[in-house]
């Protein structure tokens, strides 16, 4: 009996142990949202914003609710000129509870994202904040937005 059970948490922990998990590097930038934000007024955020060329808007449930509302992730991807180095994507999360939250990144899983992207980025991601707040109404990112670097250099950004 003890036998079997030895043998099974050797299993448990070789399976846990080969399984590990995909790690990412990047940028992300998040901020729960008070309510739900204008989707259109977003976009054009996002086009306004220096250094952005082309903006592509996609949205998806994220699994769906029985007794609550579906969650929905409302992405829009943004590039600069093919030379720039400037590319992210700006997310927002509707979950069960109707709350919205805001995630803008750059990141990529296995290797970190190139310094140049992140270096380039960067800036951009703070203007569509900015623009964000200014034409669009959403308030609280002007001081609850957190930036995580994780496996990449985020130098202070000049004001």
């Amino acid at each position: 009996m003890m036998r079997n059970i030895a043998r099974l948490v050797i299993a448990f922990g070789a399976a846990f142990l080969l399984t590990g998990c995909d790690p990412i590097y990047g940028v992300m930038r998040n901020a729960d949202l008070a309510s739900a934000p204008p989707l259109e007024c977003v976009r054009h955020a996002v086009e306004a914003a220096p250094g952005v060329v082309s903006v592509d808007y996609n949205e998806s449930h994220t699994g769906k609710g029985l007794f609550h509302s579906t969650p929905w992730v409302y992405s829009y991807s943004y590039r600069g000129a093919p030379s720039s180095n400037v590319m992210g994507v700006l997310q927002l999360y509707k979950d069960y509870e109707g709350r919205f939250s805001y995630k803008n990144n750059l990141w990529q899983m296995h290797e970190p994202p190139k310094q140049a992207a992140i270096d380039a980025t960067r800036p951009v991601m703070r203007a569509i904040k900015k623009n964000l707040a200014l034409q669009c109404g959403i308030t609280e990112l002007a001081s609850g937005v957190r930036e995580e670097c994780i496996g990449v250099a985020c130098n202070p950004l000049p004001n």
